[in-house]
């Protein structure tokens, strides 16, 4: 009697315990939990950009003087709009949250800015990459934001800086914009490979002054027109 209870223990404890299961786990970034992401990587020739990019602030200063703004404007309520074009979001650039500047630029330099987006947009189409945005920190600059700049601890906070002509704006080399997310996405040093481009060829063009500015995140742009 003890010998069948005990088979009968063995035949039920062997029914009852599951089979171990396989436990996969996805790499899911965008939270959809259905794919994994693939992260695209730009094969090509790193330039130096310090190297590439060194026109330094008093060259940036003296084309500013020549093409920009011939008053500062003192005050946010002083900026002139109708000297100026307003920089808005487009389906190429983001303005980012400008705590010491304001969207304006003239309209020479509006329209490079524009043309910088545009080319870095079509460049990433050709070579297939996924599209991202550039975004843009820092643009016009009145007396009043200066001050507001310097007193931050700023280092860059010149009494009289580039920006303050409306010549001048400033484009992130450690963030990009997406408005979509997909299963395919690049590291923010990837993208600026192809940013780098397209500010070489416009430098090289003399369309544009740019300095690399590692500490501030950013390209540091002056457009020459």
């Amino acid at each position: 009697v003890v010998e069948q209870v005990i088979e009968q223990q063995e035949e039920v404890t062997e029914e009852t315990v599951p089979e171990e299961e396989e436990i996969v786990v996805e790499d899911d970034v965008d939270g959809t939990g259905e794919s994994q992401a693939k992260e695209i990587i730009y094969y090509t020739k790193l330039m130096s950009y310090a190297k590439v990019f060194n026109d330094v602030n008093e060259t940036h200063l003296e084309k500013a003087q020549a093409v920009g703004l011939k008053k500062i404007p003192e005050k946010r309520d002083d900026v002139d709009a109708k000297l100026l074009v307003k920089i808005e979001n487009t389906d190429y650039l983001e303005i980012d949250n400008l705590r010491y500047s304001v969207p304006y630029l003239t309209a020479n330099a509006a329209r490079e800015l524009n043309h910088i987006a545009k080319a870095f947009n079509d460049s990433l189409q050709r070579k297939q990459f996924p599209v991202y945005k550039l975004v843009v920190t820092s643009v016009l600059r009145t007396e009043e934001d200066v001050t507001r700049l310097r007193k931050s601890g700023n280092p860059n906070a010149s009494d009289n800086s580039s920006h303050c002509y409306g010549t001048t704006f400033d484009i992130s080399h450690s963030r990009y914009s997406r408005e979509v997310e997909t299963d395919e996405f690049m590291q923010p040093y990837e993208l600026t490979k192809v940013l780098a481009e397209v500010l070489r060829d416009e430098r090289n063009a003399g369309r544009i002054l740019v300095k690399y500015e590692k500490k501030e995140h950013c390209f540091h742009i002056t457009s020459c027109q």
